[in-house]
C-alpha cells in the first residue's frame, strides 16, 4: 500500500469518526436535554402539586374542624350550624382531594389511601351534622357531645384517622418526589451520558488538528478549528443542564420546607381545636361535667393540654404556582439549549467533514496517479 493510499485511508476514517462522533454527541446531549425537561415537567405538573395538595387538604380539614368547634363553643351553632367557614373548608378539602387524585404520583397505594380518606370524610361530616341537630335541642347536650367526640376521633385517631391517613398519603407523594428529583434524568450521574461522548469528540478534533499539522505542514485547519470551538461551546451550553438539575432539586427542597412549615401550623391548629373541643364537651355534658358523658369523654378532656398560641395559615385558596417556585420550571425550546444543541452538533459534523474533504480529494488524485 502506497503512502498516499495510507494517508487517504486515515483521512477517510478520521472524517467518518468525527461525523459519527458529532451525531453521537447530538443524540446524547439532546436526549439529556429532553429527559431533564420531561422530568422537571412531570415533577411540576404532577408530583409537586400532589405533595402540596395533600398538605392543603389536611390544612382545610383542620380549619373546618376548628371552625365547627368554635361555632359550638360560642353557641353560634344554634343559629348558623357549624358555620359558613366550616362548609367552605369542607368543600375546599374535597376539592384538594380531587386534585390529589388527578396528580397522584404514589401509584396504586396512594390511590387506595385516597379512596379511604374520601370515604371517611362524609362520615366525619355526618357526625358534625348530628352534633348540630342535637345541639339545637334543649336536651341534646350529651348526644351532641358524643357526636363531636366521634367526629374528633375520626379526624385525629393516631393510626387510621383522617389526618393520619393524610400524613401517610403525603409521605407517599413526597417519597415519589424525592425519587424523581434524585434519579433518572435529574440524577447527577446522568452527566456522564453527554459528557463522555463530548470529551471523546473534543479529543478526536484535537488529534485531527495535530495530524493535519504534522502531515500537511499546516499549523491550522480553519474548519477543524471552528469545529473544535463549536465543540467547546456545546460542552459549555450542555453544562447548563447541571444548573437546571440543581435548581430542580433546590425547588423540590424549598417546596418540602414550605409544606413542613404549613404542616407544623396545621398540627398546632389541630391541637388548639382539640383543647377548645374539650371545653365544649365540658359545657355540653351539663352540670355534672364530662363524667355525665362517659369515660371516653372524660379521658379526652383530661388528656388535652392547653396548646400554645399559634398563627394559623390564612383560610381559603392558595397560589400553588407561587409555592412551586421557578426552580421547577422546565427549560423551553427557545433557549440556548433548545437551539444550541442541534445547531452546534450539526455544525461540528459539517465543519469536520468540510475541513478534511480537500485533503481527501488531494490524496485521491495522488493515489490515482501513482503506478
Amino acid at each position: 500500500m502506497t503512502a498516499a493510499s495510507t494517508t487517504r485511508q486515515t483521512l477517510w476514517w478520521l472524517r467518518l469518526g468525527l461525523v459519527a462522533g458529532s451525531v453521537l454527541v447530538l443524540a446524547t446531549a439532546l436526549a439529556t436535554f429532553l429527559g431533564v425537561r420531561s422530568s422537571i415537567g412531570e415533577v411540576r405538573d404532577r408530583t409537586a402539586p400532589a405533595v402540596l395538595e395533600v398538605s392543603l387538604a389536611k390544612e382545610a380539614i383542620v380549619a373546618a374542624h376548628g371552625a365547627a368547634v368554635t361555632a359550638f363553643e360560642t353557641r353560634q351553632a344554634r343559629l348558623t350550624g357549624p358555620s359558613e367557614q366550616y362548609e367552605d373548608e369542607i368543600a375546599r378539602t374535597s376539592q384538594q382531594l380531587a386534585q390529589v387524585a388527578e396528580h397522584n404520583a404514589a401509584g396504586a397505594a396512594g390511590s387506595q389511601t385516597l379512596r379511604l380518606i374520601e370515604g371517611l370524610l362524609p362520615s366525619y361530616n355526618g357526625f358534625i351534622g348530628q352534633a348540630d341537630a342535637h345541639f339545637r335541642q334543649d336536651d341534646g347536650g350529651a348526644l351532641a357531645a358524643s357526636n363531636l367526640q366521634s367526629a374528633s376521633d375520626l379526624l385525629t385517631a393516631p393510626d387510621n384517622g383522617i389526618l393520619a391517613r393524610l400524613d401517610a398519603l403525603e409521605g407517599a407523594q413526597r417519597a415519589a418526589l424525592d425519587e424523581q428529583l434524585g434519579a433518572n434524568w435529574l440524577s447527577p450521574a446522568i452527566t456522564a451520558l453527554w459528557a463522555v461522548p463530548l470529551v471523546l469528540l473534543l479529543a478526536a478534533l484535537l488529534w485531527a488538528q495535530r495530524f493535519h499539522a504534522r502531515r500537511f505542514r499546516r499549523t491550522v485547519n480553519t474548519a477543524l478549528l471552528a469545529a473544535t470551538v463549536a465543540c467547546v461551546l456545546l460542552g459549555a451550553g450542555t453544562a447548563l443542564l447541571l444548573g437546571i438539575q440543581s435548581d430542580a432539586r433546590d425547588g423540590g427542597a424549598a417546596l418540602e420546607h414550605a409544606v413542613d412549615a404549613r404542616s407544623a401550623a396545621t398540627t398546632a391548629a389541630a391541637g388548639r381545636a382539640r383543647w377548645t373541643l374539650a371545653q365544649v364537651l365540658t359545657a355540653q355534658c351539663g352540670t355534672e361535667g364530662v363524667a355525665a358523658c362517659g369515660d371516653t369523654v372524660t379521658a379526652f378532656a383530661a388528656g388535652t393540654p392547653v396548646p400554645p398560641a399559634v398563627t394559623a395559615p390564612p383560610p381559603g385558596a392558595v397560589d400553588e404556582a407561587a409555592l412551586l417556585g421557578p426552580g421547577l420550571t422546565e427549560p423551553g425550546w427557545n433557549g440556548v439549549l433548545g437551539y444550541g444543541i442541534p445547531v452546534l452538533a450539526a455544525g461540528i459534523g459539517l465543519l469536520s467533514a468540510g475541513g478534511l474533504q480537500p485533503r481527501l480529494d488531494e490524496y485521491r488524485f495522488r493515489a490515482r496517479r501513482e503506478p
